[in-house]
């Protein structure tokens, strides 16, 4: 009896160390590849020509594709890591680049009842695009983003244009 446990024991863990995927595996991605993804950003502002101040730095952004999954258009999602918005951009997988005029923020904030609302802004971006394999981080070549954004809410309302750059997030830093 000993024995056949053995010999099941054996067998079980001489098949634990047969390999379980195949090595041509291919990763499938979204039609908003590579725009969309998990990105370090900065927020910044210019203060003179050329000069900028950074007002958050190295905080998250998320870019993702909308339920269409269609390579013309995009959410970006700020996390409410520099201010409330979520919105649909349009965009151009050809030159990878992205803008909104006007679009209206999809984000809700808790109110003074702890019930969400709608925070419906008005977001402007413009010249945003990505460059692949543009940065070096700890080692490694990274896509980069930079667009800018402004936003209805500021006083005046859209009268500071922030500038944001950063690169794709691994998860490793």
């Amino acid at each position: 009896m000993k024995l056949t446990y053995t010999l099941l024991l054996v067998l079980f863990l001489a098949l634990g160390f047969l390999p379980a995927c195949d090595d041509d595996d291919d990763v499938e991605y979204t039609a908003t590849y590579p725009v969309s993804g998990d990105w370090t950003v900065t927020y910044s502002v210019e203060t003179a020509p050329g000069q900028f101040e950074p007002l958050v730095e190295d905080t998250e952004l998320l870019i993702y594709n909308t339920a269409a999954n269609v390579p013309t258009e995009v959410w970006v999602d700020d996390q409410e890591n520099f201010w409330t918005f979520i919105i649909r951009t349009d965009v151009n997988m050809s030159n990878l680049t992205f803008s909104a005029q006007n679009a209206v923020s999809t984000a809700q904030v808790e109110n003074a009842d702890g019930e969400l609302e709608p925070y419906d802004i008005e977001v402007n971006i413009t010249d945003g695009q990505v460059f692949e394999d543009a940065v070096t981080v700890n080692g490694v070549q990274r896509d980069s983003i930079y667009f800018k954004v402004s936003f209805e809410d500021d006083d005046p309302a859209f009268g500071t244009v922030y500038h944001v750059y950063g690169h794709r997030s691994t998860g490793f830093e």
